[in-house]
């Protein structure tokens, strides 16, 4: 799970958070993101980094519980369909 926003201040947290989860991850494992309330272009690229991680492993990543916040960086961006569960799970 991802404890705090996906900007550049945060990235180098984040993106320890995000090794370690990929450390331990599951094949079908989701990525929760019930508590990011901001991402900017630093957390996209955290985020694609690690989608080409887990697919380097022969996985998918798929976020959790996105927030409306992060859906719409998402949209915006034209990354939805990367990243983001179906409409109907997107905001968890």
């Amino acid at each position: 799970m991802i404890d705090g926003d996906l900007t550049i201040r945060h990235a180098a947290r984040r993106r320890t958070q995000l090794l370690d989860w990929l450390a331990q991850a599951g094949p079908d494992e989701a990525l929760d993101v019930a508590q990011v309330s901001a991402c900017d272009t630093a957390g996209l690229q955290l985020l694609l980094a690690l989608r080409r991680s887990r697919a380097a492993q022969g996985h998918g990543l798929h976020l959790r519980n996105a927030t409306p916040a992060l859906v719409g960086v998402l949209q915006r961006t034209g990354l939805v369909a990367l990243l983001a569960d179906p409409p109907a799970d997107a905001h968890g």
